[in-house]
């Protein structure tokens, strides 16, 4: 019984792994907004040194890529976890040539392109069924390891009350302690034991 716990606990733990792996989740959403790598339209007007210098507007937006590896990745990063129609009122840095660079009214129009495909309603579901599984079976199979190391190491209890085993019954092999040893063997009934070393 205990290696078909075992062979079960190990399987749906693989099984989860495998699911896991081959699904994949939508970097736009509800949640996480905008993230690197996604192609946004923004709305904005500009100002540097306190002189205007563009404005975009939702009809003609400017089209970004959301990287770190841009020029004013100052001005990216501060759109990482926007949404759409989110309007952050004021973003400023200060590049290179000491110049101050502000945005105001900074508003994502519309997502153009999202780094990862799209998530579908049965990851929704699956998803928290799979972090279950998983989870009980890092339980379980740590219990079960446990046992089994502690078997190992020779610290036995006594299948009883938990005391420290003196003796193991010659049938099956149970330990029982001194005196739950005295009432005979709970799992095959055998009165005969062997003393642990």
């Amino acid at each position: 019984m205990r290696r078909q716990l075992y062979i079960l606990i190990m399987l749906s733990i693989m099984t989860s792994l495998v699911v896991t792996q081959s699904l994949t989740v939508k970097a736009y959403d509800n949640l996480y907004g905008v993230e690197y790598d996604d192609v946004i339209d923004v709305a904005f007007e500009s100002w540097i040194n306190g002189i205007f210098s563009n404005s975009y507007t939702a009809e003609g937006p400017f089209r970004l890529t959301v990287s770190n590896q841009v020029i004013n990745s100052n001005f990216t990063s501060e759109l990482l976890g926007m949404k759409e129609g989110e309007v952050k009122p004021y973003i400023t840095w200060i590049n290179l040539d000491e110049d101050v660079i502000e945005y105001y009214d900074t508003t994502i129009v519309r997502l153009v392109k999202d780094s990862t495909p799209d998530s579908t309603l049965a990851w929704r579901i699956i998803r928290p069924i799979l972090i279950t599984v998983a989870s009980l079976g890092i339980v379980i199979g740590g219990a079960y390891a446990g046992v089994k190391i502690s078997q190992r190491l020779g610290i036995k209890g006594c299948s009883t009350c938990d005391n420290k085993a003196t003796s193991k019954c010659s049938r099956c092999g149970e330990n029982y302690c001194a005196s739950c040893s005295s009432k005979g063997c709970n799992s095959c009934g055998s009165r005969q034991f062997v003393r642990r070393q």
